[in-house]
């Protein structure tokens, strides 16, 4: 749902209790490496927080690695 350099918030099916490791896949879909395959990045993380809303979960990841990828994809979508 929503993306920066140091975390994300994500919609789910389910809860995520505080504290899980979690790998979060990002993949840039109007960028493509050489191979023509889309971009992805892959970083590590904790959930910092989850909650009900509606019929989804929603939670918020803190990014513990690869800040500077995600920090020139969110760049690119300035």
């Amino acid at each position: 749902m929503d993306v920066s350099r140091l975390g994300c918030r994500l919609r789910l099916g389910e809860a995520l209790a505080r504290e899980t490791a979690v790998t979060v896949r990002l993949e840039c879909t109007d960028e493509s490496t050489p191979e023509g395959k889309p971009r992805r990045v892959e970083v590590a993380g904790k959930v910092v927080w989850s909650r009900l809303e509606g019929l989804s979960y929603q939670c918020g990841i803190h990014f513990l690695e690869g800040a500077d990828e995600i920090e020139q994809l969110v760049r690119q979508r300035e």
